[in-house]
């Protein structure tokens, strides 16, 4: 016992006593054991230079600054003949640095993290740091919702002083969401306050809308829009108390407990205008909607603000401000708003210019633009002319901005900062489709003709169903006030016979002859109105099959005989297109209807006299978490203008196959011949409803589950020409699901539908269309 005192002692005594047992004048600073490190940096820490008197209170100092560097692992201090020699080990650098297993973050953010903490090759090694990062790292899986993930570290040595630091991640799965509590609410039930929430548990559908999955992001949002929710709903003073989310043992799943104060509910006393009012109240009333005694709304009062700065933006003050300050008046549970406006000063354009159209003539792009330079801005106008510039076919995207000119606060100077795509296509495409079979094509289509705007195309398609051969030339501005005008010349020959099971016993070769006329009218801000009228010389003749004249039908013999095979027609076009969607391609919002009758007069005594109707919608419409409503309707009627004797069968109606009723064999729907062929008949009704959901997939990729209905039908008396001809029946509906996908090869179309109501019908379940352009 007593000698383990004594080394105690002696032990203590080492340690406790301080390394210089004097004071000493430094006149020399020796550094020993550098190998990566040169004796001027670590100088450079220092807190002592040469001609300084070190004293024992000062080595603590230099301890302390060298070792807070993070170079050394071990550090002494010694003194001879008045030279400081300061001894150190080395931490040894980062010869290689490995990150393995991660892919929610990506590996180039991890490494510039590090980079900036030192960690990276070539740099001292610091576990410390390193242990810190590996901390960071987990707790940012956790907020991601990833409870499982694990982050090791391993280092090993390598020659001349360095290690190998490898940062193995482990990033598991996303939490579920098992079991939402929100505690505290009593003006709403909890199931009402759930479906507020971006989080859910497991359903249906979160397969694809993945919202099970917990993240401390989506937490936040989900309560952002439960304020959101009772803020519109007259809770002035609601407040989220907690919002927590329990961990299962297994770390797979997550309870979400949120607890709520509602506060009392509070309702409009009225409100008033305040500020710089340079127009009559009268005119402001007319974009406030909040009435005196309603519950008060957050979002409703945002919307009026929205609309006044609306209403002075058109009047050319760009730069509104609104302030809302609202009188709450705790007694008796109302609220007074104040409406303080602030227009500033009415802006002027200056300029409007276009950047980056390489390829397009400027004039092109000013004749979309309903701003006029010199006039007062109106912001109408300006989104306005940004969205007529979307839609031309051969822009991708368009940025505009508002430049302020120096030493004028009045004035700005717009900018449309335009995308533009390859107007120029020569192609040759080759297809597949179940209802067409092979399809080759080739032409040249330029959508920008010499960056005039206009549009020339020379196309050529072949399938067994169809040859076609066509050129096509339209000026959208034919005139200046916006009249298009397009001409077309084409050859086509059709076999019906060569898909599915229509009537084989005769082909058509036509030949046409058009120009068309396209007028704007109305000035409806977010849609284009058009109608249209042109004539179009139509040359058809029939060719009956007479190596086998049994493939003939009755219906097919009976009309040539009364008729004839050769007609020439003057085609007498009228129509009408409302397009109102945001874009062409995928559309979210908006709709597409045309609207066209088409009459054909006879030019020879032979010919016939009849027309057709059709029309064409179809809707989008927003929902919510990137959920899209879908509608269709396709409407078709055409009848001669003596009867329906005179009305021909090669302009018929057909019903099936995936651009119809999917789940159908194409053109099969309707009425069949004498044959048992399908003929089609001078009535179509064909409509869908369908539910676009997000595929997290791609963007170039849009699913969506669908329901359609739809059937062709006849006004001739079909069963008067004997064999196997049959009426129409019901309506045929099928339900399914949809992808498409648009390639760099061309757009490609799947469907997996279920027909019902079948009446001897064809069923193909599993349709879909393919292309490519090289």
């Amino acid at each position: 016992m007593k000698k383990f005192a004594v080394v105690l002692i002696l032990l203590c005594a080492q340690f406790c006593t301080p390394l210089w047992a004097r004071s000493f004048v430094v006149q020399r600073i020796q550094i020993e054991g550098l190998n990566h490190i040169t004796p001027a940096t670590v100088e450079s820490y220092l807190p002592i230079k040469k001609g300084d008197t070190l004293t024992a209170g000062k080595t603590s100092s230099i301890l302390q600054e060298l070792y807070r560097t993070g170079f050394f692992e071990h550090i002494t201090l010694a003194e001879k003949n008045s030279t400081l020699i300061i001894r150190v080990v080395e931490r040894p650098t980062i010869g290689q640095l490995k990150i393995t297993g991660n892919s929610v973050i990506p590996t180039d953010k991890l490494t510039a993290v590090m980079r900036s903490l030192d960690i990276a090759e070539g740099r001292v090694y610091n576990p410390s740091i390193l242990q810190k990062i590996k901390q960071s790292l987990i707790n940012q899986y956790y907020q991601l919702g990833r409870y499982n993930a694990r982050v090791e570290v391993n280092v090993s040595t390598m020659p001349r002083n360095r290690v190998m630091v490898k940062i193995n991640i482990s990033e598991g799965l996303v939490a579920k969401i098992r079991r939402i509590s929100i505690m505290g609410n009593h003006a709403f039930d909890e199931s009402t306050l759930i479906k507020q929430l971006t989080l859910t548990t497991s359903g249906l559908l979160t397969f694809f809308t993945q919202t099970d999955r917990y993240s401390e992001f989506r937490l936040e949002e989900s309560l952002e829009k439960l304020r959101s929710f009772y803020l519109d709903h007259g809770y002035v003073h609601f407040e989220v108390k907690s919002a927590q989310a329990e961990v299962t043992p297994d770390r797979k799943s997550v309870y979400v407990n949120i607890v709520v104060d509602e506060g009392a509910l509070y309702r409009i006393h009225t409100y008033r205008l305040e500020g710089r009012l340079i127009y009559p109240e009268s005119d402001y009333r007319k974009y406030i909607t909040i009435k005196p005694g309603e519950v008060f709304s957050r979002q409703k009062v945002m919307d009026t603000q929205k609309e006044i700065a609306r209403f002075l933006g058109q009047k050319g003050y760009l730069f509104t401000q609104i302030v809302i300050k609202p009188e709450i008046n705790e007694n008796t549970k109302e609220v007074t708003l104040v409406f303080d406006i602030n227009p500033g000063k009415r802006t002027y354009v200056r300029h409007i210019t276009f950047s980056d159209n390489t390829r397009t003539n400027d004039i092109v792009l000013r004749r979309e633009i309903q701003q006029l330079e010199a006039a007062p801005a109106s912001t109408v106008k300006l989104e306005d002319s940004k969205h007529r510039l979307s839609l031309l076919p051969y822009l991708k995207d368009i940025e505009m901005s508002l430049n302020p000119v120096e030493d004028q606060d009045d004035q700005v100077d717009v900018n449309y900062k335009v995308k533009e795509e390859n107007s120029s296509q020569a192609s040759f495409k080759v297809g597949y489709s179940q209802a067409y079979g092979i399809i080759l094509g080739a032409g040249i289509n330029q959508k920008n003709f010499l960056g005039t705007g206009n549009t020339l195309g020379l196309n050529i398609n072949t399938s067994k169903y169809e040859q076609f051969y066509g050129i096509e030339y339209t000026d959208p501005y034919y005139t200046e006030d916006g009249i298009s005008r397009s001409f077309n010349a084409s050859i086509s020959r059709v076999n019906p016979g060569k898909i599915s099971d229509l009537n084989s016993g005769y082909a058509t070769n036509q030949y046409d002859l058009g120009v068309l006329y396209g007028i704007p009218i109305s000035q409806e801000i977010g849609a284009l109105n058009r109608i249209y009228a042109g004539l179009n010389y139509q040359n058809i003749r029939i060719h009956l099959n007479h190596d086998n004249p049994g493939k003939v039908s009755n219906q097919v013999n009976s009309f040539v005989t009364d008729h004839g095979s050769h007609f020439q027609e003057l085609d007498l076009k009228l129509g009408y297109s409302r397009d109102s969607r945001d874009r062409a391609i995928f559309p979210t919002s908006g709709g597409l209807q045309t609207l066209f009758l088409d009459a054909y007069a006879p030019l020879s005594s032979r010919s016939l006299s009849f027309y057709t109707v059709n029309y064409h919608g179809k809707w989008y419409q927003p929902l919510i978490d990137q959920f899209i409503l879908l509608t269709r309707a396709n409407l078709g009627y055409g009848n001669g203008l003596h009867g329906i004797q005179d009305f021909p069968f090669f302009k018929n109606f057909y019903a099936g196959g995936i651009d119809s009723v999917r789940g159908f064999q194409a053109f099969t729907l309707g009425p069949r011949d004498s044959n048992d062929q399908a003929f089609g008949g001078n009535m179509l009704l064909d409509a869908s409803i369908a539910l676009i959901f997000p595929n997290y997939i791609s963007d170039s990729v849009r699913t969506s589950v669908f329901a359609d209905a739809g059937n062709v039908y006849t006004s001739l008396n079909n069963r008067q020409f004997g064999g196997a001809s049959t009426t129409t029946g019901p309506i045929r509906y099928a339900i399914g699901i949809e992808a498409d996908w648009i390639t760099p090869f061309g757009p490609i179309q799947l469907s997996l539908a279920k027909p019902f109501t079948r009446r001897g019908d064809k069923s193909e379940p599993f349709q879909f269309a393919l292309g490519a352009n090289f």
